[in-house]
């Protein structure tokens, strides 16, 4: 996996966002809503050629990648560039794959600086208008037949809610004396230049989307109410930070589709169609929560956000609409149900050095993985799968630990493999559709982790072995029945004794796997003296010491889980992890792994989709498949966006921690988004697949049904989506602490 950009396009985004910063300012972008262009603009993106960056270097151009050209959008999208440059990006690189004496010279013009445009969608009528057009030197539209290019002579301009360069073509215009190109072959790349502006007005839209609410950012911290600034209260805060989560994945999806393109992946048209309709769908909603932070002087033409809010709607709305997108994504995902015609032409991006895969090593773990079940899951072992710890089987744990199976990443002195994070992501994808267990392994990895950074020598010879080699379990301690996610305030008090020993009372509530495990990681008051959260000391409790009791509780999630009670439990000194009243650098260490793993939640929400997926593709409904319903397969591409989105950022929390990026919000992003999905997800494809779906099964849409019960669980889980979205907003967009 690689997100990097090179040193050049990090050297292109520097420079493009100061050429935008200085020339698309605020002011300048009012003073051109007259025209909807700012000539001035145009000739400092002509003096550094990035009119020309796709068009092709034997006309004349740069012959920029796609991914180049996605860097400068996204920046002309954070300053509402008022210039039609996502259309003369894609229109250029179309016309040059045309002939002719026409062509030719219109070519010749556009290197020396001629604006081009187009109308990214096939022309029916001459009310449709055309962005640019108003300006352009040159315009191309497409009917079902025929490529046209015409002059700016032939349109007439017309206001518009964007305040862009619209015009209508005009009525004596006959189109059949401007034909440049015909037939399929002309019709696949016109299909191919429009994908080119979806990808680019994607990104346009995703830099729009994230200013936006920076802007709403700056104004909540200085805003205040009742004494505070607003950015304290909740109810400002967390529509932002969810706004922040859609708008960095829509940046993640349009690059990801850039790399399919460059790489032909089979899905890479289903990528364009789902990135820009997930730009065009969160943008609009992004900036209507960023006005409302400004309150009544959100509407004021005075204040920028309401060219965002109305550019954010103008834009891709050019295209037509953009809900009717979801039907291009459920065409090019399930052709067949949907009798559509596939993509012949994809975009060329060009180079591509990014990947947004786990890797080749991680996809052949993953088979060492598929291996390892299909030679050792037996028709025994299968009746005992349980998605919960119910499905925990002590021989198969001990089995896969000493395959290496267990916890490949961990170094080979405590039983692993030295496996990557990725190859870990891998094998746990696999371990997860064959429906296996896999909840008490993340607890007891981390806990050993954990010990393995903090514990003393004592506990780590001990308790390492025993864990790498599959024979202990750990649970966690942390939640109190009275402090539920504030785990620091915790009151299961550990008493020092005078030979250095510790004295333990209290109780612990949803303690997963408490029931089985051999250890419990305690987070335990050790000082009623000092502020709550420097009072505290965590301990690796043995669960057969005298004094402990485990009781069950069940979930509607058909799990259990438990509450733990400690009645003056006597634990000796070598258990103490970390220092006394160390426990809060202990714990910073805990909660930035377990955000980490935010992609543990994703893998319900995968297999509750691809249940839905599956009976979708094979029900019917009045005689017809039930995918070429255009509601139904609206339903279900909707939902493949979404999971596509929480895999990226669910993915570049694992690359974060790989590359040992420093960042503080990837990981809770990761988790509020892959956790609140899958409820939305799991809620509306029950209702699809009803009165099916209700139906308790191990199979097939029982997979669904427990997925709907899952997921509600998955938001609470590791800390609530309200918390996920307090730190969020804190650490992306520089909130004040929520006060609730």
């Amino acid at each position: 996996m690689n997100l990097y950009l090179t040193d050049e396009q990090n050297m292109l985004q520097e420079s493009v966002a100061r050429l935008f910063a200085a020339e698309s300012s605020g002011e300048r972008v009012r003073a051109a809503e007259a025209t909807g262009f700012d000539p001035g603009l145009w000739q400092q993106l002509q003096d550094m050629g990035l009119n020309l960056m796709r068009l092709p270097e034997e006309a004349g151009g740069l012959g920029s990648s796609l991914l180049d050209a996605v860097l400068v959008a996204e920046q002309a999208g954070r300053h509402l560039a008022s210039v039609p440059l996502f259309e003369h990006m894609a229109a250029s690189r179309l016309l040059a794959q045309f002939g002719g004496d026409v062509v030719s010279a219109a070519l010749t013009e556009l290197a020396e600086g001629a604006l081009i445009t187009f109308l990214p969608q096939s022309f029916c009528n001459r009310q449709m208008p055309i962005n640019g057009a108003a300006v352009a030197d040159y315009v191309l539209l497409a009917d079902s037949n025929a490529v046209y290019l015409l002059g700016k002579a032939q349109f007439s301009s017309v206001a518009n809610l964007g305040s862009g360069a619209l015009a209508l073509l005009n009525e004596a215009v006959n189109l059949s004396d401007y034909i440049v190109a015909e037939g399929a072959e002309a019709m696949a790349e016109f299909t191919a230049a429009c994908d080119e502006w979806r990808v680019l007005c994607a990104a346009a839209l995703s830099g729009l989307a994230e200013q936006g609410l920076r802007l709403a950012a700056e104004y909540a911290n200085e805003r205040k109410a009742f004494g505070v600034p607003i950015s304290s209260f909740q109810g400002i805060s967390h529509p932002l930070a969810d706004a922040i989560s859609q708008a960095e994945g829509a940046q993640l999806l349009t690059r990801k589709a850039v790399w399919a393109l460059a790489t032909g992946r089979g899905d890479a048209a289903a990528s364009v169609a789902m990135a820009f309709w997930w730009a065009a769908e969160i943008s609009s909603k992004a900036m209507a929560k960023a006005l409302r932070t400004f309150g009544g002087y959100g509407v004021s033409l005075e204040y920028d956000i309401q060219m965002y809010y109305r550019r954010a709607k103008a834009w891709p709305a050019c295209a037509g609409d953009a809900q009717r997108v979801l039907i291009a994504v459920a065409d090019r995902l399930w052709p067949a149900q949907r009798a559509a015609a596939p993509v012949t032409k994809l975009v060329d991006a060009c180079e591509n050095h990014q990947d947004y895969s786990l890797g080749a090593d991680a996809d052949a773990f993953a088979e060492q993985t598929r291996a390892f079940f299909a030679k050792h899951m037996t028709p025994e072992l299968r009746a005992h799968a349980h998605h919960s710890v119910d499905g925990f089987h002590p021989e198969f744990n001990k089995l896969a630990a000493k395959e290496g199976m267990l916890f490949p990443h961990w170094p080979a002195e405590y039983g692993g493999l030295g496996k990557s994070a990725y190859e870990q992501a891998a094998m746990v994808a696999v371990i997860e559709a064959e429906g296996w267990e896999h909840v008490t392994a993340p607890i007891t990895n981390q806990v050993a982790q954990i010990v393995m950074l903090f514990g003393t020598e004592e506990a780590k010879a001990e308790s390492l072995g025993r864990f790498g080699s599959g024979e202990s379990l750990a649970c966690m301690g942390f939640t109190e029945p009275s402090c539920g996610c504030d785990v620091f305030a915790a009151k299961t008090f550990a008493e020092a004794q005078e030979n250095g020993d510790w004295l333990i009372n209290g109780q612990k509530i949803f303690t997963t796997a408490a029931n089985l495990a051999d250890y419990c990681f305690l987070l335990a008051r050790t000082n009623t003296d000092k502020p709550k959260h420097k009072g505290l000391s965590v301990f690796l409790v043995p669960m057969d010491l005298p004094g402990i009791e485990v009781h069950a509780v069940h979930t509607l999630q058909d799990e259990r889980t438990n509450i733990v009670y400690f009645s003056d439990v006597k634990l000796p000194a070598k258990y103490l992890v970390g220092e006394v009243d160390g426990g809060l650098k202990v714990m910073a260490s805990t909660l930035e792994m377990e955000h980490g793993s935010a992609d543990q939640y994703r893998h319900g929400h995968v297999t509750a989709f691809h249940a839905a997926e599956k009976w979708a593709l094979a029900a019917e409904r009045d005689g017809q498949a039930l995918l070429a319903d255009n509601q139904t397969a609206s339903r279900l591409a909707r939902a493949k966006v979404h999971l596509e989105v929480s895999t990226l950022l669910c993915y570049r929390a694992i690359w974060c921690m790989s590359e040992r990026i420093h960042n503080r919000y990837w990981g809770p992003m990761a988790k509020l988004f892959a956790t609140e999905y899958y409820q939305r997800d799991a809620d509306d494809l029950m209702d699809m697949c009803a009165p099916y779906s209700v139906v308790q099964q191990r199979d097939g849409l029982g997979h669904l049904e427990v997925g709907y019960r899952q997921s509600i669980g998955t938001t609470i889980y590791g800390g609530t989506s309200e918390v996920q979205r307090s730190l969020v907003a804190e650490q992306a967009l520089g909130l004040a602490r929520s006060r609730g």
